[in-house]
């Protein structure tokens, strides 16, 4: 069965499942002439979930070691041991769970997480659960002289409308054995570019924490990004581990947030804030909506059929997209479009790829041109001239769509665009649901 033959069922099996479609025009739309000498394509079906990217991204915790020498003066307090040694590693075999529990922050995101990984989403921050962090003391032979064993944890949560933000850092001595009875732990952050933390660090000078105590706090960040402009980066995180007794110097434990998910702030629109753009945005129509269920099921039916669901890309020139537009739509296209009110009142042409996008702008001759109907509770899709039968080789769709459906589809992508940060050039999906 070819791809054709799976997306176009027949009315009584396609949406018949689907909740009751709650259109509005839809009565107008089942009483209105139905385009019988028309070539009946099919119905439209909400898009795979699958064709969607996931809403949180994450990585494994990576692995260090680091030692130093024990200060003479201190070895015969700490049973001999001449080196400690720092090691840090993913936590392993534990439950999932929240990396900042809902009451820390109550205007936080909750982020959650496997332990011994970092998560992110787009424009809810990032998060580090279960980094395993063991002190150990040795002899000069390399025996094992004490242990100890910490749980590190981190929560950020960024905003899409400001460019600060905070982040809760959590050091918890799980463990302690042998000759370690304590550890000094001191932390410190810092960013890779222009990004910097008005409080480096989350709590003040190096705490002496026993077994099941913690030391937690919050930094903020601040990214004083230009006008007009965009700035990416990393965030980077110093820990540091001594015994008892022994002020901590030097990082020994260092990571940074994973280069896979660059934290992006930008002042291209009117507010500025900060996204990590690794997670594609996605912009969703429903087949159901009142205010455009016409145009989702034009989509629907271009990124089904002549798109394979591929992500479009944004233009944030009013200019590209007027030019688009005029030459798929308007004057500048070979073919003109041709209204049909007989069957949409108030008709206008909706064009797929937008002309919003750098996908769009293909002359109008070389586009599918449909007539979407909402029948039996669910939409139809039929061929809107006879002249030009669809090949399902097209690389545009234009759709006849009453026109404050057209224009309320449009604006839903405007203000998606400045509420998911989509920048000019950056790729976003279209997901159609029921």
């Amino acid at each position: 069965m070819n791809r054709h033959t799976r997306r176009i069922v027949s009315a009584a099996a396609s949406l018949a499942a689907m909740v009751s479609l709650a259109v509005a025009g839809s009565a107008a739309a089942d009483q209105a002439p139905q385009p019988e000498h028309k070539q009946a394509l099919g119905t439209v079906e909400p898009d795979n979930p699958s064709s969607v990217l996931p809403e949180q991204g994450r990585v494994k915790i990576g692995t260090d070691e680091s030692c130093y020498d024990i200060a003479a003066s201190a070895r015969a307090a700490l049973g001999g041991a001449d080196k400690a040694c720092v090691e840090s590693k993913p936590q392993e075999n534990a439950i999932t769970a929240t990396a900042r529990p809902a009451e820390e922050s109550a205007n936080a995101e909750t982020c959650v997480t496997q332990p011994g990984y970092t998560s992110w989403t787009r424009t809810g921050g990032m998060c580090m659960k279960g980094m395993e962090v063991t002190f150990t003391l040795k002899s000069d032979k390399g025996k094992v002289l004490g242990t100890g064993r910490m749980d590190v944890n981190t929560s950020m949560d960024l905003s899409t409308t400001s460019t600060t933000w905070n982040e809760l850092i959590t050091v918890k001595v799980t463990a302690v054995s042998g000759q370690v009875k304590n550890l000094n732990i001191a932390f410190d952050v810092n960013c890779t570019s222009t990004c910097s933390p008005d409080k480096n660090r989350p709590w003040a000078g190096a705490k002496t924490l026993g077994p099941g105590a913690q030391a937690s706090g919050s930094v903020t960040y601040t990214n004083n990004v230009a006008s007009g402009t965009r700035d990416s980066f990393q965030t980077k995180y110093h820990m540091y581990v001594t015994h008892t007794g022994s002020i901590p110097t030097q990082p020994h434990v260092n990571w940074d947030s994973p280069t896979e998910a660059k934290i992006r702030c930008d002042a291209e629109f009117t507010t500025h804030g900060c996204v990590i753009p690794e997670r594609r945005a996605t912009l969703e129509y429903s087949l159901s909506d009142p205010k455009h269920g016409a145009a989702a099921a034009t989509y629907s039916f271009a990124q089904g059929y002549l798109r394979s669901w591929a992500p479009l890309s944004r233009t944030d020139s009013a200019a590209v997209a007027s030019a688009n537009r005029e030459r798929t739509c308007g004057s500048q296209s070979s073919d003109p479009f041709v209204p049909m009110p007989d069957y949409v009142p108030n008709d206008s042409c909706d064009e797929f790829p937008f002309a919003g996008s750098y996908e769009g702008g293909t002359d109008g001759a070389q586009c599918a041109d449909i007539l979407p109907q909402y029948e039996n509770g669910q939409w139809m899709i039929y061929e809107a001239r006879a002249d030009k039968p669809v090949t399902y080789s097209e690389p545009c769709v234009r759709g006849h769509v009453a026109l404050d459906a057209n224009q309320s589809a449009g604006g839903k992508y405007g203000a998606f665009a400045k509420s998911e940060r989509v920048l000019d050039t950056e790729k976003f999906n279209v997901h159609i649901v029921a």
